[in-house]
């Protein structure tokens, strides 16, 4: 006969394990909040506070939750280790910004080899020869004064002068910077990364017509994910969906963001798209969305059609750019 007082013992055991477990899982969660590494307190501070948060609720939590709040734990570690990524990006970007600067000012600082320079310096080296001459010792005094005075301030012209040049220097590398930046946020989406609209008609103009094929993409969910939680949401799953679909189509292939929820991927000669392609990218991107709504991972579903458009051969820009247009009507 199976012992009683040994199925007990044994549940007592496994009991006792679980809470051994839970424990463990919670002080884990604890010590991730409290151990987090301190960067900017907009971004630590709230992910302290939803994982502090998800271990109070997970004390008393049903067994149901706590294999639900794997995901969120791995949600949460994911977004911080993205912020983090994005403010330490930051970071080296302005240390690299401000060596460059310091460089440019004392390169700025130690050249000085113009003609003015030369021929002042070879006018004070006259005056003290003057000075210490046979026919100069009455005068000698006043002569070497005059000379140390120009001396002393042709050094500050100098210094003043290379310096207002590696300020110039400086705000031309920025002013550069500024515009190559406003050129590219022209041409480009700024939640994908992907070619705009506009670049993309550009594109269609200039790009030979033998052997193009494009793929047509429709999405379906943003607007009412939108409308449901907030614009940065909405914004949140774009890029996560801009980053799947550019895995997900061939590397040489140039996709672009025809509007808000159409997007379209241009394959190179000699790759058209058949069904086998067309269905993978429907399924591979018609799947629920994570996204991290007050500490909690929320899953927006999007609904992704796929349509192969083919070009006949020797179709002009205009057609081109006419068929593309009409397959988004």
């Amino acid at each position: 006969m199976i012992s009683i007082q040994q199925n007990l013992t044994e549940l007592e055991r496994c009991h006792q394990l679980r809470t051994m477990a839970l424990d463990c899982y919670l002080a884990a969660i604890a010590n991730m909040a409290h151990y987090a590494v301190d960067l900017d307190a907009a971004i630590t501070a709230p992910h302290r506070k939803y994982l502090s948060d998800l271990a109070a609720e997970l004390a008393e939590a049903s067994p149901e939750a706590l294999v639900e709040s794997r995901s969120t734990v791995r949600g949460l570690l994911r977004d911080y280790r993205d912020r983090a990524a994005h403010y330490l990006d930051g970071l080296r970007n302005q240390l690299s910004s401000t060596a460059l600067a310091l460089r440019e000012m004392v390169e700025g600082l130690s050249q000085c080899d113009s003609d003015h320079n030369d021929k002042l310096r070879s006018g004070l080296v006259r005056l003290r020869e003057v000075a210490n001459s046979p026919e100069g010792r009455a005068v000698r005094a006043v002569v070497q004064a005059v000379a140390d005075g120009i001396e002393q301030s042709l050094e500050q012209m100098r210094k003043q002068h290379q310096f207002t040049v590696s300020q110039l220097q400086t705000e031309l590398r920025l002013l550069h910077n500024r515009i190559d930046s406003l050129e590219a946020a022209v041409s480009t989406d700024e939640a994908t990364k992907f070619s705009n609209r506009r670049f993309i008609a550009e594109y269609l103009g200039a790009m030979p017509a033998e052997g193009a094929c494009f793929l047509i993409l429709r999405m379906r969910g943003l607007a009412e994910a939108r409308a449901k939680f907030s614009p940065a949401i909405a914004d949140d799953v774009v890029t996560t969906f801009g980053r799947r679909l550019r895995n997900t189509v061939p590397k040489d292939a140039m996709v672009g963001r025809w509007s808000e929820q159409d997007f379209l991927a241009i394959l190179p000669a000699g790759k058209a798209a058949g069904g086998t392609l067309v269905k993978r990218v429907a399924e591979h991107l018609s799947i629920p969305y994570a996204c991290m709504i007050g500490g909690k991972v929320v899953r927006i579903p999007l609904v992704v059609t796929v349509e192969c458009l083919a070009v006949a051969p020797g179709a002009t820009a205009e057609q081109i750019q006419a068929r593309v247009a009409e397959a988004f009507d």
